[in-house]
């Protein structure tokens, strides 16, 4: 049917990222040929697109040297894509996806994708304020804009974002792999250098502001304090041993060998199929792809009550406030004290509401029929 244009601000590892990837890499592609362009240069999932065949082209806008050829260069794919749709993907990838629909030869479809809640401590940040105002006088060029969560929705709301074409589309999760959560439970586990059965509390996170690691490991310290004999696997951007803001939280702790620091890793479902308790102690968040990725894979949860998260958990895992490390820890050891059955059972609640609610393929006709609105719309003016 044509092309789209995936302008995205980083392919870093992130949920975004993988959101992104698993649209792109899905039954969506037959209709519309997928291209990236990734605005900064970073070390993340760029190669898992290439080793599926989607062109990627990176703009370097993190480099000095590539700035004065940045929109030329951006000016020249636009040209050579002919896109039918362009998707900005993220805060920065929508502001630029919108320079590319001025750039184009014939007027594309142009969406925007929200996967950020903004929060009074982001606008307090000089370049994410520029860059939420720039997008707000902006936000009246779009189509369509689709934001994962409702609550995002609403605070673009109020701050002016335009409503008119607001819509909330759920990151999609691949549904009907064949599960290797036994054989992923055992491997992982000889990986850590740890028990066989040791219980395992998991977050694939990154060390930003809005995962609250601080909180997080201060929850840890008080069920070391609790004596529960339990393991951590803390992964992604900054969850490393060598990170200096680690380390003071990290000295805290009254046993480091029982929290295991892996960092950027690509084998995030290895990981989640490992784990006992996924969990996240935000204190922002859109729609993080982590949780439902465990829920499908009949993990539960335990996470702040962020975002859409309380919705989209449910009863089938536990909710506690932002913030609140006590209720953190507590949470995570009210679920440890249920037997081994009650928590397949909430782990199998919560692959069935995942595939009833969060589906990719829920996500790809949704996008079908929104495209297929927009084109007929702009056909027929």
């Amino acid at each position: 049917m044509g092309n789209i244009l995936y302008i995205i601000t980083s392919l870093s590892v992130g949920g975004a990222q993988k959101a992104l990837l698993n649209l792109a890499t899905s039954a969506f592609s037959d209709d519309y040929k997928p291209y990236v362009i990734s605005l900064v240069e970073v070390n993340g999932v760029q190669q898992q697109f290439a080793e599926t065949g989607i062109p990627v082209h990176v703009l370097g806008l993190n480099r000095v040297k590539a700035l004065p050829w940045l929109l030329p260069r951006l000016w020249r794919l636009v040209r050579e894509i002919q896109p039918t749709v362009i998707h900005g993907w993220m805060h920065h990838g929508n502001l630029f996806a919108t320079l590319a629909w001025l750039f184009a030869s014939r007027r594309p479809l142009l969406l925007w994708g929200m996967h950020h809640t903004p929060e009074k401590a982001t606008l307090e940040r000089a370049q994410h304020a520029f860059v939420l105002k720039a997008g707000r006088w902006l936000s009246r060029f779009p189509q369509r804009i689709v934001y994962v969560s409702r609550r995002s929705m609403q605070r673009h709301a109020e701050l002016g974002y335009a409503t008119q074409h607001a819509q909330v589309v759920a990151n999609g999760i691949p549904l009907g792999k064949t599960s290797r959560r036994a054989e992923y439970y055992v491997s992982v586990r000889e990986e850590l250098g740890i028990p066989a059965h040791a219980l395992l509390i998991g977050s694939l996170t990154r060390y930003v502001p809005e995962k609250d690691i601080p909180n997080l490991l201060t929850a840890i310290r008080l069920m070391q304090e609790g004596g529960q004999a339990v393991h951590f696997l803390l992964a992604g951007e900054g969850m490393e041993a060598s990170n200096p803001a680690l380390q003071p939280l990290l000295s805290t702790l009254l046993d480091q060998s029982n929290v295991h620091l892996l960092g950027v890793r690509t084998d995030a479902a290895r990981l989640i199929a490992a784990l006992d308790i996924a969990t996240l102690s935000s204190q922002r968040e859109a729609f993080p792809l982590f949780l439902a990725e465990a829920m499908a894979e009949g993990v539960p949860c335990v996470a702040t009550d962020v975002g859409d998260i309380a919705e989209f958990v449910a009863e089938t895992g536990l909710i506690v406030p932002a913030g609140d490390a006590p209720a953190l820890a507590q949470a995570w050891s009210n679920l440890l004290q249920q037997s081994v059955a009650q928590r397949q059972a909430l782990g199998e609640q919560a692959k069935q509401r995942v595939a009833a609610r969060y589906s990719l393929d829920a996500v790809v006709n949704t996008y079908r029929h929104l495209l297929q609105d927009e084109l007929y719309s702009a056909s027929s003016t």
